[in-house]
């Protein structure tokens, strides 16, 4: 019974790969908003019962992929931000920039001008629960009033999207290690407990 559930696993594990892996191939042929269903599925070469199946729609798809995509960018990540300097950013913040350079047709499709919204609220809304998370276990128990943490993962969640907007807008002049050494310095001046 174990092997055949595991081999059920893999055969879904397959096809969300193969799902995803189209959805990439097709936008970087043309907007989100052109590509169907149909598409997607036949890139894949996936049923469509079967793509309903796993996903309500092609934003259930793109949102299932980016959380995968952004948990395996922060799996290293065991060192709160505290612990890093500006000549040692952390990994998961250089893997950030590294990875948008490496799907740089999609990230500018997405955040630069023609960009859905709905991606920008989900990179935005991942980033702060990420950060709160993290934030939850550096700030001190004895704090006297602070800007609040809510306000301030939802500033850096921003920051991170304008940034990454910046740097994709001006054909990314700087390294991800530099562009994480910029994002550590911001965090370290918003997160910054007296």
């Amino acid at each position: 019974m174990k092997i055949s559930e595991e081999h059920a696993d893999l055969r879904v594990r397959r096809t969300h790969k193969l799902l995803w892996e189209a959805l990439m191939a097709e936008l970087s042929e043309r907007p989100f908003e052109e590509v169907t269903v149909k598409d997607i599925c036949e890139r894949a070469m996936v049923h469509r019962t079967t793509f309903y199946k796993h996903y309500e729609d092609k934003y259930a798809l793109l949102e299932q992929g980016m959380r995968q995509m952004y948990e395996a960018l922060l799996a290293e990540g065991h060192r709160p931000p505290g612990a890093f300097s500006l000549n040692d950013p952390p990994p998961y913040f250089i893997r950030l920039f590294e990875h948008v350079a490496q799907h740089q047709h999609f990230y500018k499709l997405m955040l630069c001008g023609e960009g859905i919204g709905r991606f920008q609220e989900l990179i935005k809304k991942y980033v702060a629960e990420v950060a709160l998370v993290k934030l939850h276990k550096l700030a001190p128990a004895n704090e006297s009033f602070t800007f609040p943490l809510a306000m301030q993962v939802q500033c850096f969640a921003g920051a991170v999207l304008s940034l990454l907007a910046w740097w994709l807008e001006n054909d990314m002049p700087l390294s991800p290690h530099h562009m994480a050494q910029y994002l550590l310095s911001f965090h370290n001046t918003l997160f910054a407990h007296h």
